[in-house]
């Protein structure tokens, strides 16, 4: 099952006020893609569990430099949906948005934005629409992980097990409560792989 593309990237560009012509593209480190076994920070040793999603972090800007993300880079909304839970995270706070057949394959959809700062009425029980913004990216200069900002995002499709109130991170790691989509194809602008350094 294969995620459509979204505007995401369009939406991201133009809510931060960014020059679409110095955005050409993502770059995604080794350890920053979906079921990545390993870690982009530190060490850059093996992950705990591989990776659940993908980091939207590092981006080719028109002269092909490496650009990054800032920490109060806006974060806008992939589908629309409802909040269904708010939690901390090691870098911030992550939100899981419950979405109703966002394509004709999937039914039931939810979505984790992670590793932000949400804003003030984004609570559980909200309906938010796409291109809502609903967070900016937290500040990780006093995580003792020394990584850089980004946005984790998740896809997935919930179990009818699954306890919204009580989602934890560990819980998008159980199969039997949340089955994980590949999120690169919601990718809506040209994306390269860094090889490992």
């Amino acid at each position: 099952m294969e995620l459509k593309k979204t505007r995401f990237t369009e939406m991201l560009i133009a809510s931060n006020r960014i020059d679409p012509n110095e955005f050409q593209g993502w770059v995604f480190s080794p350890g920053m893609r979906f079921q990545s076994p390993d870690k982009w920070w530190g060490d850059q040793g093996p992950r705990d569990f591989p990776h659940e999603g993908i980091d939207f972090c590092l981006y080719m800007d028109g002269f092909g430099r490496v650009r990054r993300l800032a920490h109060d880079t806006r974060v806008p909304l992939m589908h629309d949906g409802v909040v269904r839970s708010v939690f901390e995270d090691y870098l911030g706070q992550a939100m899981v948005i419950q979405h109703k057949q966002v394509q004709p394959d999937i039914g039931m959809l939810i979505s984790i934005y992670a590793h932000t700062r949400p804003l003030d009425h984004i609570t559980p029980g909200v309906f938010v629409k796409q291109g809502d913004i609903i967070a900016t990216i937290a500040d990780t200069s006093r995580s003792k992980a020394r990584i850089l900002p980004h946005l984790h995002v998740t896809f997935g499709l919930p179990s009818p097990e699954l306890v919204f109130e009580k989602f934890v991170w560990n819980d998008m790691r159980n199969p039997g409560l949340v089955a994980l989509l590949n999120p690169q194809g919601v990718i809506d602008w040209p994306w390269h792989a860094r090889d490992p350094q």
